[in-house]
């Protein structure tokens, strides 16, 4: 920059790694089309995601004096790593796109109605989903239309369970009863209340157990929870399950498993505090735990969430310890495809 030439680094935060060098233009230039996004953001916000996304791409943070982007932006514009990747993820899911699929800084014409707030609640929700959200709708009706998917796919899954145990019950019956009409002389089934217990917990020596169509001994066999059920045997331990380990190439595909955390196992809840936390084990014994709470933008007027990220591995100490950032996430996922 020349002598003569206004400083355009000026209000710019420099980092720790920064010791008065000069600085690449194209690094400030970057800098400062954020800030002028951020002054008008409610309108701004699709270029602001462009500009923050170019800016950690071309990684200008580091001609500032910072090895972390998200801190660079912390300490600068005063947006935490949740609010940063939000404004980039609506950008990356709802801007324009020519005919090569190359992405532009401003919103599609057909999201151009909806307010970045109710662009944010959409960002879950598949295709299809979305054309039955419309820019009337406020962000509670957004949450409560989630909500609804979400109930409506677990009532699904009962059903199809129900369903399919109903046809493994009739199926194993219809087995037993071709296997005894076909013997020649039938043999007489001895009934468990007539047998009496077989585990030794039953303290009298009974057994109450109806045998559920003759498709189990003892209660202890049967996945029906019924009002006859032994009293003596333990309930069982419910099998968690989690969504299957998608194969991720690149950091996109990465960053997007861990922005799908709401499809997690919620692993435990503070009412008091509005957190949830979403947990997904992975194979190499680590696992991601995304912590996710409401709150208000002051600068918007508006509703929003945000999460936290932690990694945490078979031996750590304190949940706390754990925490980090999106960037260490993926290169987690990342090095344990490696291995």
């Amino acid at each position: 920059m020349g002598g003569d030439d206004m400083d355009l680094t000026t209000g710019i935060v420099f980092g720790e790694d920064y010791y008065g060098d000069e600085v690449n233009e194209l690094a400030v230039a970057s800098f400062n089309y954020v800030k002028q996004d951020i002054t008008d953001v409610k309108k701004r916000y699709m270029s602001l995601g462009f500009h923050l996304h170019e800016m950690e791409m071309y990684r200008y943070h580091e001609e500032l004096g910072y090895d972390n982007f998200y801190e660079c932006i912390e300490k600068n514009f005063h947006m935490d790593k949740s609010a940063v990747s939000r404004v980039i993820a609506v950008w990356n899911e709802f801007c324009s796109k020519d005919d090569s699929n190359s992405k532009k800084m401003w919103v599609d014409d057909k999201y151009e109605k909806y307010s970045y707030s109710q662009l944010v609640e959409m960002l879950p929700l598949k295709e299809k989903e979305r054309f039955k959200v419309n820019a009337d709708m406020t962000v509670s009706q957004i949450r409560n239309y989630k909500r609804s998917l979400k109930e409506k796919a677990k009532e699904q899954k009962s059903l199809t369970d129900a369903l399919n145990t109903l046809d493994t019950l009739v199926q194993t019956s219809k087995k037993k009863k071709s296997v005894a009409t076909s013997q020649s002389v039938p043999e007489k089934k001895v009934l468990p209340y007539e047998r009496g217990c077989i585990t030794g917990k039953s303290p009298s020596g009974t057994c109450v157990c109806c045998g559920c169509g003759e498709t189990v001994e003892c209660c202890a066999d049967c996945e029906i929870d019924c009002n006859g059920r032994c009293g003596w045997i333990e309930d069982k331990e419910p099998v968690i399950t989690q969504p299957e380990l998608p194969v991720m190439k690149n950091m996109t595909q990465r960053e997007d498993f861990i922005n799908s955390y709401k499809s997690w196992n919620i692993w435990c809840k503070n009412e008091y505090t509005e957190e949830t936390f979403y947990r997904y084990d992975l194979p190499d014994g680590y696992a991601i735990v995304v912590k996710n709470y409401p709150y208000y933008i002051e600068w918007t007027k508006e509703e929003s969430e945000t999460e936290e990220y932690y990694l945490l591995d078979s031996g750590y100490r304190h949940f706390a310890d754990c925490k980090t950032n999106m960037t260490v996430l993926k290169e987690h996922l990342k090095n344990m495809n490696k291995k």
